[in-house]
């Protein structure tokens, strides 16, 4: 097997796997709003988590390359400490 048709395979079992989870999930949800507030369950870590993930991304994003336009690649090294 050459090695592309290595990644289209698992590239396929990738795309099966999401599809998967997608048809499983979608009977839990009973609505919109509980999709998008997770029925409300996901507790408070799982909340801090993810507002940390969401700043740091948009600090990597905005942040970061504004720092380093403004005061060289000395600031380059904040991205090894995200």
């Amino acid at each position: 097997m050459s090695n592309q048709t290595i990644k289209l395979i698992i590239m396929g079992l990738y795309l099966l796997m999401m599809l998967v989870i997608g048809f499983i999930t979608v009977n839990k949800n009973k609505g919109f709003s509980d999709y998008i507030l997770g029925g409300r369950k996901l507790g408070k870590w799982t909340t801090a988590i993810s507002a940390q993930a969401s700043d740091m991304s948009g600090w990597l994003l905005l942040g970061l390359p504004g720092a380093i336009y403004l005061s060289g690649m000395v600031e380059a090294w904040e991205a090894i400490g995200f």
